[in-house]
């Protein structure tokens, strides 16, 4: 597995529930762009419609070698569609109907197979007393693995 681009602040701003490995319809330069590791998913979100996961917002500038006649009107940002099995988005849509849980994506990475997948997380945004609690606790840790090694 060869992660191209992560999504650091949401590891930062929500705790996750459940992870997903999905599918993305993409077209042949956006799959050669995101190869040359030219993706942004900081901004991206995840949403349902008609039944189908849907991205949007994620950036995927046009490959540097395309023509621009070989992609007239090509938009970055557009809506890609994700493939995801009935049941497992009957799951998604369960968890998200509960309040305040979203869908963010996490990362964009090759597999085995060389397939791009996008790993998608059900979360929930944390507050800022919980991410305090969260950087207390690791501050303690760090004190306490110090004494201990020394």
């Amino acid at each position: 597995m060869k992660i191209i681009s992560k999504n650091k602040i949401a590891y930062r701003d929500y705790s996750f529930e459940k992870n997903y490995e999905l599918g993305i319809v993409l077209l042949w330069h956006e799959v050669k762009s995101i190869k040359m590791w030219q993706v942004n998913i900081r901004d991206a979100i995840v949403r349902i419609q008609n039944r189908e996961l849907w991205v949007k917002n994620m950036d995927i500038p046009l490959y540097k070698k395309t023509s621009p006649i070989l992609a007239p009107g090509y938009q970055a940002k557009r809506d890609r569609k994700l493939l995801v099995k009935k049941r497992e988005l009957a799951k998604i849509s369960a968890l998200t109907d509960k309040s305040g849980n979203t869908i963010i994506p996490l990362k964009i990475y090759l597999n085995h197979k060389w397939f791009i997948k996008l790993e998608v997380g059900i979360g929930k945004l944390m507050r800022k007393i919980e991410k305090k609690q969260i950087l207390k606790e690791k501050d303690i840790k760090r004190e306490m693995d110090r004494e201990i090694r020394s």
